[in-house]
């Protein structure tokens, strides 16, 4: 059983192929910087007709993007190029033109493609091609340290409530810069979506810890964070990244380029392979894919290399467990003792609110966790969750004795009798968010 999740991006490639694609996927994600109402509902339809995998909803934010363009526009280093509403490159958003200077750099597709500026005027850039490539439709734009007001637009929240509506699990929440942005969104969601802040900023990662703790999880969106605060520092920063995630106990999701080069061929490169196994080995909840799935030439394939790769990985990886820091925690370490030291063959957790199920995922145990809740919404956000396989339940759990009938009774899928399991969670009879009691107990059958 894999515990490190599977995220991938639906678009023209794989919109097709979500009934393959779900063999493998735990998580689809749309990202609603493209398309149009109608295209996004079409989507959240074919992945609902297909599939039960949950689905992450991505806002553009305030990201500056190429505008719509017939075919595509290649180029040379020492090309010159013009960016205006009218003519050459087209970028409509007023910030880019307030917000470029003469002699700065406008970078494209994450930075692959390198502009340096001659000449600004009102609403025409001028530039000169310092690194080449390809520009398509609704490419990214970055101009290092640009100033933004705030990471949540208008726009946004407009596309928030079309995303709520739909029914979306999560919110990706592009270019967060402190937690009141991460707060202003929780605010109107209400739960209905958990909130998932994406870490591609300079401010982000300076207010990092107080953005991890507001928020329900962590993108470490590499792309846009890589121009953000140079190459050399991105290894750290996400080493740094998925640590306070895991101490705070919030799923953390990395993501960029994470099979690349499988856009255009059908096996990876030994660099994104390896990349893979030590992200799997510092403990990531999820791991996602973006142009691989959504315009690649090899979206199942893609998927399946991942899927093998992090199979592979979870054999051999040995985790270290953050420090625990309530006392619920400790309980919730006390029972993944408990559940090595007696060979458990399962972790059952109850939970109504998720904490529970959460305290446990953050410890990595090496036995599969199954989540119990009365809650469907919330299994179905669970499914981010590192090691966890949330089930519904049915029944109504009313004591300690009802949870573990209940817990026997699903474990009898994946055990076998006289086999140990180990019973943990909240009790049903105490406030929500509670992890309080623990029980050893032996399948009978």
């Amino acid at each position: 059983m894999r515990k490190t999740k599977i995220i991938a991006t639906l678009g023209p490639s794989s919109i097709d192929k979500v009934k393959e694609l779900s063999q493998y996927v735990d998580i689809f994600r749309i990202n609603f910087a493209h398309g149009d109402t109608k295209s996004h509902k079409e989507y959240f339809e074919k992945i609902k007709e297909y599939s039960d995998a949950s689905i992450l909803v991505d806002l553009p934010g305030p990201k500056i993007r190429v505008g719509d363009i017939k075919g595509k526009i290649v180029l040379k280093p020492g090309d010159k190029v013009v960016f205006s509403p009218y003519e050459g490159i087209p970028v409509e958003d007023p910030l880019f033109y307030s917000g470029v200077k003469e002699n700065s750099y406008v970078l494209i597709a994450d930075g692959s493609i390198k502009i340096n500026v001659t000449k600004v005027e009102k609403d025409r850039v001028e530039g000169v091609v310092i690194e080449g490539g390809t520009v398509t439709s609704r490419k990214g734009i970055n101009i290092p340290d640009i100033k933004i007001p705030s990471g949540v637009t208008d726009n946004d929240l407009q596309l928030l409530k079309e995303a709520l509506d739909l029914g979306a699990d999560f919110i990706g929440l592009s270019f967060v810069l402190s937690k009141d942005d991460v707060l202003k969104v929780k605010g109107i969601s209400k739960d209905r979506a958990w909130i998932i802040a994406k870490i591609e900023k300079k401010n982000a990662v300076e207010n990092l810890k107080d953005i991890i703790k507001v928020a329900d999880g962590v993108m470490v969106a590499r792309g846009d964070l890589g121009v953000e605060i140079g190459l050399e520092n991105l290894p750290f920063t996400q080493k740094k990244i998925i640590r306070l995630s895991k101490l705070y106990g919030k799923p953390v999701i990395l993501a960029t380029q994470v099979l690349e080069s499988m856009v255009n061929n059908p096996i990876p490169t030994r660099a994104e392979v390896i990349d893979i196994s030590n992200s799997v080995s510092e403990g990531v909840d999820a791991i996602m894919l973006s142009d691989e799935t959504a315009a690649g030439n090899y979206p199942v394939e893609a998927v399946k290399t991942l899927h093998d790769i992090i199979l592979a990985v979870e054999k051999r990886v040995k985790t270290v467990r953050p420090p625990p820091l309530t006392g619920d925690d400790a309980i919730a370490v006390a029972s993944v003792n408990v559940a090595e030291i007696s060979k458990a063959k399962l972790l059952v957790v109850h939970s109504r609110s998720g904490t529970s199920i959460i305290r446990i995922s953050r410890l990595r145990p090496k036995v599969p966790i199954i989540g119990l809740s009365p809650n469907k919404e919330l299994i179905r956000k669970l499914k981010i969750c590192w090691g966890v396989y949330p089930f519904l339940t049915e029944k109504s759990l009313i004591t300690l004795n009802d949870i573990i009938a209940y817990a026997e009774e699903i474990s009898k899928k994946f055990a076998k009798c006289n086999e140990n399991i180990v019973i943990t969670g909240g009790d049903p009879t105490l406030e929500e968010g509670r992890t309080d009691f623990i029980k050893l107990h032996q399948i009978v059958c």
